[in-house]
């Protein structure tokens, strides 16, 4: 099993009871995640995804059951995928902080845990590392840009 940790902030010109709002919405917070094959809502809180994600070699579909978990208003939350497909496991834990900045924007720190299984996780770890890491920032990028106007 590999298991990796990622950490960051960013910036918004928004405050954080709006983020809160959008990472709090199911639909919305799914919206953002790339390669979605199909999505099915099972509640306000959680929905079933397939996902196409990786690259070159070690990419494939993954069948997640992604929830939003412990949100407190304007302050934090978090959400987590787990889930598997042919080539092996994953499980993502991801904490988002909000805070207010003197600018009238909002600091969000995040810190994902990712833990994954299988066939994928005897790739090299410079190579695993590198495709995590990339599909992140993707991630973090279009959470981002849903509050720019």
């Amino acid at each position: 099993m590999a298991v990796m940790e990622f950490k960051g902030e960013f910036e918004v010109r928004t405050d954080p009871g709006t983020i809160s709002s959008f990472i709090s919405d199911i639909d919305r917070i799914t919206s953002i995640i790339p390669d979605v094959q199909s999505k099915e809502r099972i509640n306000s809180s959680s929905a079933k995804l397939i996902v196409k994600a990786g690259q070159s070699a070690i990419k494939g579909k993954f069948n997640l059951l992604f929830e939003i978990k412990n949100v407190a208003s304007g302050e934090s939350a978090e959400i987590s995928a787990k889930g598997s497909g042919a080539a092996g496991s994953l499980d993502l834990k991801a904490k988002y902080s909000f805070s207010n900045v003197s600018n009238g924007s909002t600091l969000v720190k995040w810190v994902v845990d990712l833990k994954i299984g299988g066939m994928i996780a005897t790739m090299g770890s410079r190579v695993l590392n590198g495709t995590a890491e990339k599909y992140i920032s993707v991630l973090t990028d279009s959470f981002r840009k849903s509050f720019e106007t």
